[in-house]
């Protein structure tokens, strides 16, 4: 068991792995063609996206062999290990959907993922994204003002989170692998949308000049549909 794995392996299945973030499923299309999931976990979210979106097929990627056990019972094909390891061994062009739930920043090589990704696709083909952002007021304050980086079993410093995106940077990553952002939400699911974290937003965005970046600040996940509009070694006309 590598390293990585050895992170994950620890966390309760039943509270982790089986987390569903329901709102991806309705970034779907009906009959959305072959899907490959990057950090299945136990295929929960997959198999709900089955029974209610119809795919062609299903597959996914999981780092953690037992709970990789769970999602074979569920998705069409699971690969076990590390998604840098298997994703350079699936045919070009081959999905129509990837999907990246809560998983890119758990990998140590994200721009090799994007690169990846870009490659399995279809022209036309869509990732759909959730990924935790940095740029909330609540980490920030913890720096800024408390000196502290601590990590925590759940959230934006899961212990596993290898890497760290602003809606800047994800935005830059996808432009740079070939792909256009069409959708982009801030969850809901956000404790910095109650009064007191919307109103320190606020000030603190009007203070910086940066009126925008209220949204930033309350915002705890990102969930980003983008399509892929050229192959990554494509040169551009």
């Amino acid at each position: 068991m590598d390293s990585i794995e050895k992170i994950h392996y620890k966390k309760e299945a039943e509270g982790y792995f089986e987390n569903i973030n329901s709102t991806l499923i309705d970034q779907l299309p009906e009959n959305p063609g072959d899907i490959l999931d990057v950090g299945c976990a136990t295929g929960k979210l997959g198999e709900d996206i089955i029974q209610i979106k119809s795919p062609a097929s299903y597959v996914g990627i999981e780092v953690v062999g037992a709970v990789a056990k769970e999602a074979k019972k569920r998705l069409t094909n699971v690969y076990v290990g590390q998604a840098e390891e298997w994703m350079p061994k699936l045919k070009s062009r081959s999905f129509d959907w990837v999907i990246l739930a809560d998983s890119l920043e758990h990998t140590v090589n994200p721009w090799a993922i994007l690169e990846e990704v870009n490659r399995v696709l279809k022209k036309g083909g869509h990732v759909l994204i959730s990924l935790p952002n940095v740029r909330n007021l609540g980490v920030i304050t913890e720096l800024l003002v408390k000196g502290t980086w601590n990590y925590r079993d759940f959230g934006i410093m899961d212990q596993g989170h290898l890497r760290f995106f602003t809606k800047k940077t994800i935005f830059k990553m996808l432009d740079d692998y070939g792909f256009i952002v069409k959708k982009v939400y801030s969850n809901p699911r956000n404790r910095w949308k109650k009064f007191r974290g919307r109103f320190i937003s606020r000030i603190i965005s009007l203070g910086l000049g940066q009126p925008s970046a209220y949204e930033e600040f309350i915002t705890v996940q990102w969930i980003i549909v983008a399509e892929k509009i050229k192959d990554r070694n494509e040169k551009e006309n």
